[in-house]
């Protein structure tokens, strides 16, 4: 990246809000590479600081903080200090995320009596004042949050921040529906509902659609535990009308919840059910659309998850359409709203304090499933590479061990069994397979048909070294054969398995934008897929080159078979292996 080029990108990013994606990503990637090679300090350190805020949007909290000391390391006194807030700022905000409500505070006080009142207006300040009051509000100060969230809104209104501002509001309203203990106390109901209407009106003049659903959704909350149901119900309308128009799912599926509690207090169990059985369809969606989106990026979208998907939208539809017409029967919506929406953020405490314990334990447990797949289709260090920068470099490897292995009499073993037998027999062999290559370091590389591919030696070359790959490769002939008597005692057809092995440089890496897979590529896996058939059933057959490597290794013994034809090879030094 030249100079100018980078200083015109920096530049951009410093005015505008920071965008959260992989092209992103790598735009900072190149930049942090452009300032280390220039030795500028202050953008190293504003830089490592955007980094972290990307990786505390993605919830990867560790990265986050790694860049954040990165940050703090590289700045220096000559650098603008409103970046240093910037910096503290961000800290904050992932000690609040990592639940250190005492760091949090100390953080904030000591960025916060540093603050220079010549300086320009900043968010930085307001952000340090929020994330104050939220650990105050979490470790019980009620008192200090309220005060924090008040002084946040002077300083926007003093300053023409009105995102501030609404930000405040919405906080203040949440605050006060806290302290009024699941709704015993109206006189903080209603100083919530104080804040959230004058929040609500602020998202009127900024035309911001999206806030106005977050605002009718809190000021639907609060009139319920108010108990006044048919205003709950009119709010609750407002905020539906812009989560349907926008299309927003997650909304809906939310709102179809508060739906069914108002038509339950209110004593009409009918209502209740419909909308039970309209939020369980919302969810199945919305689940099916999650799903797809979290293995978007390592695993190709079935056709049949499509036409799931489809049937389920159908569903939501003629729900819709049954729910609104009963809608269009009471009056409704109490406020006019325009403008365009985008976004459904959390801004005010009422989802972040309320609910928070909930969403927590729903997002980390998607979180944990989302990484679990990726770990379980790519390789750890791979996959942590994708989770951090979004995408994962290929690699070369000078030595890598490739196992194939092939099933003889498939053809006449599908003839006698049935497509749902034929593929549990098989799935039944994979899943030893698997057992046996994770217990010895190796990688598995991918299945094709009754076909099964490992490598040892990548992505870590410590681990897989070929003596393992040997010894995991007689493990699985033993493996099958004992299977095989298992099946013949109880006259049932059974598989014998071919096993060829070979040694050399590969290139490993994904590749695609469809569907994401672990691979290797070079003329060493065409070679190691010639050892397999050239071998010979129940036999390990290796090559010249894996032997060079291996034949000293007292755990195993080896049959020269001279140099032996290969398709597309010419002869090639082959060995079998057995134990010692």
């Amino acid at each position: 990246m030249s100079d100018q080029r980078a200083i015109s990108l920096f530049e951009q990013l410093e005015s505008q809000e920071q965008e959260v994606s992989r092209e992103a990503d790598r735009r900072l990637d190149s930049l942090l590479d452009w300032s280390i090679r220039s030795q500028d300090s202050c953008r190293m350190a504003r830089i490592h600081s955007w980094r972290a805020h990307s990786h505390l949007v993605r919830g990867i909290l560790d990265s986050s903080m790694i860049e954040l000391d990165k940050a703090k390391r590289a700045f220096q006194g000559a650098c603008d200090s409103l970046h240093y807030m910037s910096i503290q700022g961000n800290l904050s905000a992932t000690l609040l995320e990592l639940g250190e409500f005492e760091a949090v505070v100390d953080v904030t006080q000591g960025s916060l009596a540093l603050w220079n009142e010549d300086w320009p207006k900043a968010t930085s300040r307001n952000g340090l004042l929020t994330n104050r009051a939220i650990a105050k509000a979490y470790m019980g100060d009620m008192d200090g949050a309220l005060a924090g969230f008040k002084d946040v809104r002077e300083n926007a209104r003093r300053e023409g921040m009105p995102h501030d501002e609404l930000d405040a509001l919405g906080n203040l309203g949440a605050l006060f529906g806290m302290m009024s203990g699941d709704g015993e106390d109206t006189r903080m109901l209603d100083s919530a509902l104080f804040y959230q209407r004058q929040a609500l009106e602020v998202s009127k003049q900024l035309d911001d659609r999206g806030n106005l659903t977050i605002q009718y959704s809190n000021l639907a909350v609060t009139a319920e535990n108010l108990k006044d149901y048919p205003l709950a119900l009119s709010y609750l309308d407002s905020s539906l009308a812009i989560a349907v128009a926008d299309g927003l799912l997650p909304q809906q599926l939310t709102l179809a919840d508060h739906y069914g509690n108002v038509y339950l207090k209110m004593g009409e169990p009918d209502s209740t059910i419909k909308y039970m059985k309209h939020h369980e369809v919302l969810k199945d969606s919305l689940l099916n659309i999650e799903k797809v989106r979290a293995i978007a990026d390592v695993q190709e979208k079935y056709e049949s998850e499509k036409k799931a998907r489809t049937i389920k939208e159908l569903q939501v539809k003629q729900l819709d359409s049954e729910l609104t017409r009963e809608r269009l029967q009471r009056t409704r919506n109490l406020y006019l709203f325009s403008g365009v929406g985008i976004l459904f953020m959390a801004l005010g405490l009422w989802s972040r304090l309320r609910f928070v314990h909930r969403s927590r334990a729903a997002i980390q447990a998607e979180k944990e499933v989302s990484e679990a797949l990726l770990h379980n289709i790519l390789p750890e260090e791979v996959a942590d590479e994708m989770r951090a920068k979004g995408y994962a470099d290929a690699r070369e490897f000078e030595r890598a061990t490739i196992l194939f292995t092939d099933f003889k009499g498939f053809t006449a073993m599908a003839e006698v069994l049935s497509a749902g037998d034929l593929v549990k027999e098989i799935d039944h062999c994979f899943k030893a397979f698997d057992a046996i290559i994770d217990r010895h370091g190796i990688e598995k590389i991918k299945t094709i048909g009754d076909a099964y591919m490992a490598a040892g030696g990548l992505p870590d070359p410590a681990n897989g070294r070929p003596g393992d790959v040997v010894e995991a490769a007689l493990e699985l002939q033993e493996y099958m054969e004992e299977y095989k008597k298992q099946r013949e005692a109880a006259g049932l057809p059974h598989f014998e398995m071919r096993l060829g092995m070979h040694t050399g440089p590969v290139v490993a890496g994904i590749v695609g934008v469809k569907k994401y897979a672990y691979d290797i590529w070079g003329d060493t896996v065409n070679t190691a897929s010639r050892m397999e058939s050239s071998g010979a059933v129940g036999r390990v057959n290796i090559s010249g080159d894996t032997y060079a490597l291996v034949r000293d290794d007292p755990r195993f013994s080896f049959t020269h078979r001279g140099r032996v034809q290969a398709k597309g090879k010419g002869e090639m030094d082959m060995y079998f292996v057995d134990r010692a």
